[in-house]
């Protein structure tokens, strides 16, 4: 049996919008779990509280989720492109597979969330906190995870995927970002520097990771 929520009595508090929570009282009314997907794109959820809920597959594309709590949600195969995400909170969620081309995610929170195979091409992440997280196979090609604001990205103590299984981190941007206690398998090259001119790969990458306290996190050739 699930442990996620899937009725309308499980919502913690609703969004503001009426349009958003139309599209979620005509999703919860659907005939079974499983057979239909929430519809909210270029919808607007903010003030909305949606954790513990099963939004698999649900097709936010170019939603305004600022500040909505995802917590301990499940996401999985989600559509979150270009949305707009800052400060939303996805602690604990299950993002397996979903789709985060191209957000706007500063200052969220993703701790320990399970990001297998998450696609965050494009993505800003800025000061955003991604610590104890699983990113086995995710793509964050040319992902902003620089500090902003004195408020430091992290991915301390998270899992940057198998040797199998990296995290491609080509062409991100990593400086500042806390790193302490990271561990796995990712491919570069990525930037290190604030205005994004310099990028390490290979051995000097890895070198680069040991010296900001990830000495587990190997680079993949």
């Amino acid at each position: 049996m699930s442990r996620y929520k899937r009725s309308s009595a499980d919502v913690i508090r609703w969004p503001e919008s009426p349009d958003a929570r139309e599209a979620l009282e005509e999703w919860f009314a659907a005939a079974a779990p499983g057979t239909s997907y929430l519809s909210g794109d270029f919808l607007d959820f903010r003030g909305a509280d949606l954790s513990n809920l099963d939004l698999t597959g649900a097709y936010l594309a170019n939603s305004n989720l600022t500040g909505v709590r995802f917590e301990d949600a499940n996401l999985g195969d989600a559509n979150l492109n270009n949305c707009e995400l800052g400060r939303a909170d996805f602690s604990f969620a299950d993002l397996a597979k979903a789709e985060m081309v191209g957000c706007l995610a500063g200052n969220a929170r993703f701790r320990a969330a399970r990001l297998f195979s998450v696609q965050l091409d494009d993505a800003v992440l800025t000061g955003a906190d991604l610590s104890h997280a699983i990113l086995n196979s995710a793509k964050l090609y040319r992902t902003d995870l620089r500090d902003a604001n004195l408020e430091f990205a992290s991915l301390r103590w998270c899992t940057l995927g198998g040797t199998n299984m990296p995290a491609v981190l080509t062409g991100a941007r990593l400086f500042g970002c806390q790193l302490e206690g990271a561990t796995g398998s990712v491919v570069g090259p990525v930037f290190v520097d604030e205005e994004a001119t310099r990028s390490l790969g290979g051995a000097d990458l890895q070198a680069w990771f040991a010296e900001h306290g990830a000495e587990q996190v190997q680079v993949a050739s």
